[in-house]
């Protein structure tokens, strides 16, 4: 707040968290107006180190909510000639991100005489970028590359947070794939192994997450600045284990097989069921209609059996009251 003139000229601080907007936001909800729900995108990503390199493996099946929008979605990017990310989240953030810092390491690379870029110029680049839109840009990152230092390979997720690992997934599923990375992954993994590993904690991203499927990518950046990109496996349809059930069972599963096919529909009758009316949201009963005097049905009498008395319990009792007659 800044005094001129005994005149207080107001500034808003935007640091933190701001609250202009509730006020407006609660009259819109009562009008009838619903913000948008968030919604969840699902991706496997993996990356590792082995003796000569680092790899990157994705999954390849795009989704909007339960809509599976593409099966072939390339989700690992060049960012240089050696260095490569996989991403997860919102493929147009991905896109759009990944070509602007393309461009961004373009540049730098010409103002360095045309060397090779160190990996952690990309991370920090990555990492300004998302952190300058306050987690807007809904794409987390994996980031793998060979430079004059070495090997490297960070995770940058989208509220700005990095960290340098050697082996790290992220996405929907991410859990699944780090059990597999944490039991199988040491040091000093060769090639083939590290392969065969990465398409197994893919997988297991895969079977566990329903977001993520199709097929898995592969980037293998080596030491030598060599880059291959690769599709390991089509993920298809799950099998049935019926090879490897015990003989009594698998012949019981042949023989329900076969039961089944040879039964057939010859009738068919369809019973319509009287439609239900669904109770009201407010909880309130509904109206009934007045009731009419004559259909007030009439009080209809009944017989009332008495035990005998004795002489015994009319001793004990004053004397009898008068009873009236029911006349009907």
């Amino acid at each position: 707040m800044i005094s001129n003139n005994n005149s207080f000229t107001i500034r808003h601080c935007y640091g933190g968290f701001n609250y202009e907007n509730y006020l407006r936001n609660a009259e819109l909800m009562q009008t009838g107006f619903h913000p948008p729900l968030p919604f969840n995108s699902g991706t496997t990503v993996v990356g590792l180190h082995f003796n000569k390199g680092v790899m990157i493996g994705t999954d390849t099946r795009a989704t909007r909510r339960n809509i599976v929008s593409s099966a072939e979605s390339p989700k690992i990017r060049r960012l240089h000639n050696n260095i490569y990310c996989g991403g997860s989240g919102y493929a147009s953030d991905l896109d759009n991100l990944t070509q602007l810092l393309e461009k961004q390491l373009e540049l730098h690379y010409k103002s360095i005489n045309q060397r090779h870029v160190p990996v952690v110029c990309a991370k920090q680049l990555t990492k300004e970028a998302l952190m300058q839109n306050l987690g807007r840009i809904m794409v987390s990152f994996v980031i793998g590359g060979v430079d004059k230092s070495g090997v490297h390979l960070y995770s940058v997720h989208f509220d700005g947070t990095s960290e340098k690992c050697l082996y790290n997934s992220v996405g929907s599923g991410q859990f699944g794939a780090m059990g597999i990375l944490e039991d199988r992954w040491q040091l000093g993994l060769e090639e083939d192994d590290a392969r065969e590993l990465m398409v197994d904690a893919v997988t297991a991203g895969i079977n566990n997450d329903l977001a993520s499927g199709t097929g898995v990518d592969l980037c293998i950046i080596r030491t030598d600045y060599t880059v291959e990109l690769c599709s390991e496996v089509v993920y298809g349809a799950l099998r049935s284990d019926r090879d490897k059930l015990p003989d009594k069972e698998r012949s019981m599963v042949l023989i329900r097989e076969n039961v089944l096919r040879c039964i057939e529909i010859t009738e068919e009758n369809v019973i319509p069921l009287k439609p239900v009316t669904p109770m009201p949201v407010t909880g309130t009963p509904p109206p009934r209609p007045p009731i009419r005097r004559d259909e007030v049905r009439r009080t209809v009498a009944t017989m009332r059996l008495q035990r005998k008395r004795s002489a015994e319990d009319l001793d004990d009792e004053g004397p009898p009251r008068k009873r009236r007659s029911l006349s009907i």
